[in-house]
């Protein structure tokens, strides 16, 4: 019996998270729509490598749920291929770059089109390039494309009011349509902040822990407010606690491209930013008359 036991714990395998990725590149922001070249690459970020990049934020994987654990593996394959496509030669000249897709795929599919691996980092991830008869098999759908009503549900929330038509096509391509049940959590105080929501229906409460270890109530997130700010400043990790207290619908937006896309286009970034603040000034006023009532 012991000796069954001790073979099948050597036959266990570290879990892998292996994305597509198809990049375009362009001379202009809108090189995701007419791009002047493009490329199709699979990352593979192992267990260990997302175990250490939480250890260096002082977080157990215990401690995220699998869709958290996905996201963080996600930021550090987009890293990894960036670092890539710095490499090569051939894609310097376009000052603009848009990852369309940057999908989760399972095996056995991408194992039967993974070539030889091109370039492994430092941290231990691979990256491939691929052909485009390989990309074909992994390939899906842009979020814009896979959810055609986002952009008009974008472009209805009070939050993102007076965006250009240039600015709501970049937030589609990183947009989802989620739901929350009543006392469901969204995120946890300390997880990593990979999510940038817009509350359409519903109510969510934001709690904070007392120095004596209670949680209370923060704050209230209603219909037609944004939900976490912490993706916008390093170490891109939540502040506090948000749990739904209705049933809840909201776009949810991943940090993982929207940074990309904040910092590739400067305009972008303006108008998140001026509206964060303004919304953070609201908030901190009304935190204000809480404590002075």
């Amino acid at each position: 019996m012991h000796k069954s036991k001790r073979k099948k714990s050597t036959r266990f395998s570290p879990k892998r998270y292996c994305f597509f990725a198809h990049v375009a590149f362009g001379f202009s922001a809108g090189s995701h729509a007419t791009p002047h070249a493009t490329t199709n690459l699979l990352i593979e970020v192992r267990d260990k490598i997302l175990t250490a990049a939480l250890r260096k934020r002082r977080l157990k994987t215990s401690s995220l749920k699998d869709f958290q654990k996905t996201e963080l593996a996600g930021e550090i394959a987009m890293a990894a291929a960036v670092r890539y496509l710095k490499s090569q030669a051939e894609y310097r000249q376009f000052p603009a770059r848009r990852f369309v897709n940057l999908d989760l795929v399972r095996p056995p599919t991408y194992k039967s089109v993974r070539p030889p691996v091109d370039q492994v980092l430092p941290n231990g991830t691979m990256v491939w390039r691929l052909a485009e008869s390989d990309a074909d098999i992994l390939r899906g759908e842009p979020l814009s494309v896979r959810y055609p009503d986002i952009e008009k549900r974008l472009v209805a929330h009070p939050f993102l009011k007076g965006m250009t038509r240039h600015h709501i096509e970049l937030l589609a391509l990183c947009a989802v349509p989620t739901r929350f049940d009543p006392g469901q959590t969204i995120f946890n105080e300390g997880g990593p902040a990979n999510g940038f929501y817009l509350v359409e229906a519903g109510k969510v409460v934001l709690e904070g822990k007392t120095s004596d270890g209670r949680q209370v109530v923060i704050d209230t997130v209603s219909a037609g407010e944004p939900l976490g700010w912490s993706w916008l400043f390093p170490p891109y990790l939540w502040h506090l606690t948000a749990r739904a207290t209705e049933q809840c619908a909201a776009i949810c937006l991943s940090c993982t491209l929207l940074r990309q896309h904040r910092e590739d286009d400067l305009t972008l970034s303006h108008e998140l930013f001026k509206r964060a603040c303004e919304v953070m000034v609201r908030r901190l006023q009304r935190a204000r008359g809480k404590l002075i009532m």
